[in-house]
């Protein structure tokens, strides 16, 4: 037969575990942290260190505030990515950056797919569905993009 009793040191690994995967489904760069306390108080179990459990829950708590504390805002880029931004917080598109229509163009206004986005779009210039588009600009959420690339003054 299984022996299905958990020892303290298996329990405070399961919750660091979850805890570390609970930020996949709730990110917030907040449970990561409780999960690395939660797997340390099992490490020190594991190594017969005599804690009983106010204390196991009481280092389980200081370290995660600590670490919560001290590394969250050096850590949280490698959770949430960084974006590069321009002055006023939005995102920099630089002119000339190619894309490809996801659609005819009507009147102007079509989609285009950008880094595996798609944006909305406006050209003076005809474009079918596939073409490739080169960036001219950003009016808000809406790219406005060219049929033909931009040239280059060096050569």
């Amino acid at each position: 037969m299984i022996d299905w009793t958990f020892t303290p040191a298996s329990l405070w690994t399961l919750v660091g575990v979850l805890l570390i995967l609970s930020e996949l489904a709730l990110p917030g760069v907040i449970a990561v942290f409780f999960g690395l306390a939660a797997l340390i108080v099992a490490l020190l179990l594991f190594f017969n260190l005599p804690l009983d459990p106010p204390a196991q829950i009481l280092l389980f708590g200081v370290l995660g505030a600590a670490l919560l504390l001290l590394a969250r805002n050096r850590l949280k880029p490698w959770f949430r990515g960084q974006v590069e931004t321009g002055g006023v917080g939005s995102e920099v598109l630089p002119d000339g950056t190619r894309a490809t229509a996801q659609a005819d163009f009507e009147r102007g206004v079509g989609v285009v797919l950008l880094n595996g986005v798609r944006w909305n779009a406006e050209s003076s210039d005809p474009i079918r569905a596939g073409d490739p588009v080169w960036l001219s600009g950003r009016r808000g959420l809406v790219l406005l993009v060219r049929a033909t690339p931009p040239t280059d003054s060096k050569t």
